[in-house]
C-alpha cells in the first residue's frame, strides 16, 4: 500500500516528467524535420549527416542501456553496491593482512 505522501510524490514526478519532456521531444523533433529538410534541399547540408547520424546512434543505445539497466531493476536499491564495495574491500584486506 502506498501511503499518501508516496502517491503525491509519484503524481508530482510524472507531472514533471509531462511538463519538461514533452516540449523537449516536440523541440528535437522540430529541429530533427528541419534537419532533414536541410539536407534534403542544400546539397551543401549532407556535410552534417555523419555527425548528427552518429550522435543520434550513440544516444539511441544509451538510451537502451537505460531501458535496459531499469529492467533489469538495477535502479531498485541504489544504495547497496556502496555497501557490496565495502564489503568486498574488507574482505581483500583481511585476505592481505
Amino acid at each position: 500500500m502506498i501511503s499518501s505522501t508516496g502517491r503525491w510524490v509519484k503524481v508530482a514526478t510524472a507531472v514533471l516528467a509531462v511538463v519538461i519532456l514533452v516540449p523537449s521531444m516536440i523541440g528535437f523533433g522540430t529541429k530533427l524535420y528541419e534537419f532533414v529538410q536541410v539536407v534534403r534541399s542544400d546539397p551543401d547540408g549532407v556535410f552534417a549527416l555523419t555527425p548528427v547520424t552518429n550522435y543520434l546512434l550513440a544516444s539511441a543505445g544509451f538510451f537502451f542501456l537505460l531501458l535496459w539497466a531499469a529492467a533489469n531493476g538495477m535502479f531498485r536499491d541504489i544504495e547497496r553496491p556502496k555497501y557490496e564495495m565495502l564489503q568486498q574491500e574488507e574482505e581483500l584486506d583481511r585476505r592481505l593482512h
